[in-house]
């Protein structure tokens, strides 16, 4: 495979990753999208890398939460690692990482306005990701996603003592005019049953939450909603920036 990526693109990615790959070809692997390879036949697309970057990431921010923050519950660890690895907090990483030129897109895949789709950005990231394990091994992959990820997981940390519910009411109340509405379901014997909570907003399934008590579970839900509407705020506000 011939390293056709543009260098000064490259440069300047591989710059903001703080990681310099031995073999670039991985590094080319992860900014392929399948539409390049429908039109250049020789190509190979991001996907395995992506596949491969997410069981990564997953595993990577996992270890981070645990070592880091022992109080945390269970549900506490859950909810931090699922806002932490987001499809918005994953799309918004890649784009302040300068990812979006350096992707290799078919001609149908490539925005007229020059606004990445938020998948598109957030495939290349978990493929870079996928490619830097390949590259340097485990260390090197969870050097960089703590460098990438830390200070948003620590401020996410501080998050999980809040109440959710009651921030998720007031939201509701203050732009919908409305309470949320949750669905309760238990399972298991009555020393060890487990609770399964689904948030509504006006007939729109925003959040679910799984846990050990009505309370734990209804704040998962509550936690998964609130980051729904707070993402789409911010989307809504850079739109209207751009």
């Amino acid at each position: 495979m011939i390293v056709i990526l543009p260098h000064e693109a490259i440069r300047k990615l591989s710059k903001n990753l703080g990681y310099e790959f031995q073999n670039l070809e991985l590094l080319q692997v992860a900014l392929t999208h399948s539409s390049w390879c429908a039109e250049n036949e020789d190509a190979v697309s991001n996907e395995r890398l992506e596949f491969l970057g997410d069981a990564v990431l997953g595993m990577a921010v996992a270890r981070l939460i645990y070592d880091g923050y022992p109080t945390l519950s269970e549900g506490q660890l859950t909810q931090l690692r699922a806002t932490v690895i987001s499809s918005s907090s994953l799309s918004r990483l890649a784009e302040n990482l300068g990812v979006g030129p350096s992707l290799r897109l078919g001609k149908g895949q490539v925005p007229i306005d020059k606004i990445m789709p938020p998948s598109i950005l957030e495939d290349a990231m978990e493929a870079i990701i996928g490619a830097v394990y390949l590259d340097g091994g485990q260390d090197a992959a969870a050097k960089l996603i703590l460098e990438l990820l830390g200070e948003q997981i620590e401020e996410n940390s501080k998050r999980n003592n809040e109440d959710f519910k009651s921030r998720l009411q007031s939201l509701a109340g203050q732009e919908y005019a409305t309470t949320p509405e949750y669905e309760i379901e238990s399972e298991g014997p009555a020393h060890a049953q487990r609770f399964f909570v689904k948030v509504s907003i006006n007939n729109r399934v925003l959040g679910y939450g799984e846990g050990r008590s009505k309370k734990e579970a209804e704040q998962f839900a509550a936690g998964e909603a609130l980051r729904i509407l707070l993402d789409e705020e911010d989307d809504n506000k850079n739109g209207m920036m751009r």
